[in-house]
């Protein structure tokens, strides 16, 4: 006798182009769509998957996401809440540095992302709070696109080591993709040297899917 499955569990996914599926030419697409394949499989469950991600987000486009009357409905509806975010702020200010030479561009978008994130879980926690659901919610840190760069290690090292204190948050963990990525880049990004390409889609897709599911399903960790 076979397992039956679950149906109309909801998973929502914000960020950037990572979490659009930029670089994959894979029908997959993006790694939330192989995270969410993984989950039913695990699960037994079919997920409906709402995707708000967009090419170009920084974390205060996706700051102002959540205030948008359809992404709150679907992050109060969700059970599964993947985020990524910090990517393009970053590479704006390494633009800007690039300019000035002035590493106080970095330091400051360095606060703002911190800042902003910290905004982004703490809205969602209070509004799923009020829904009194069960859920998770997995943040991906940052690898390094410029890697031929020495200074850019110190400032995503940086920007990873604050997003590793979000875990303080309740249902938050962190996927480190930073060391899966690092000195494998011509292997993992796509022809623009700046997106994954499909190993490197699949690869983010199992590390979110390594930081297990507890509380929600605590017996699969």
């Amino acid at each position: 006798m076979g397992l039956s499955w679950k149906i109309n569990s909801h998973y929502t996914a914000l960020g950037d182009s990572i979490s659009v599926g930029i670089g994959s030419s894979d029908p997959c697409g993006s790694f939330v769509q192989r995270y969410s394949i993984l989950l039913e499989h695990t699960l037994y469950k079919t997920y409906h998957l709402s995707n708000f991600s967009k090419k170009g987000f920084t974390t205060h486009d996706v700051l102002a996401s959540i205030e948008l009357p359809s992404v709150r409905k679907s992050l109060m509806n969700s059970e599964i809440i993947t985020i990524t975010a910090g990517g393009n702020d970053l590479i704006k200010a390494g633009k800007r540095y690039l300019l000035k030479k002035e590493e106080v561009e970095l330091l400051q978008t360095l606060k703002t992302c911190q800042r902003n994130i910290s905004a982004i879980l703490k809205n969602i926690i209070r509004m799923k709070e009020k829904g009194r659901k069960s859920y998770i919610i997995r943040l991906t840190n940052i690898y390094n696109p410029y890697h031929k760069w020495d200074l850019s290690y110190k400032w995503v090292n940086l920007f990873n080591a604050h997003m590793q204190t979000f875990e303080n948050y309740p249902n938050v963990k962190v996927a480190d993709i930073y060391s899966l990525f690092v000195g494998r880049e011509k292997e993992l990004l796509s022809w623009d040297s700046i997106h994954p390409n499909n190993i490197g889609h699949k690869m983010i897709a199992q590390a979110v899917y390594g930081t297990g599911f507890g509380p929600l399903y605590p017996h699969f960790d």
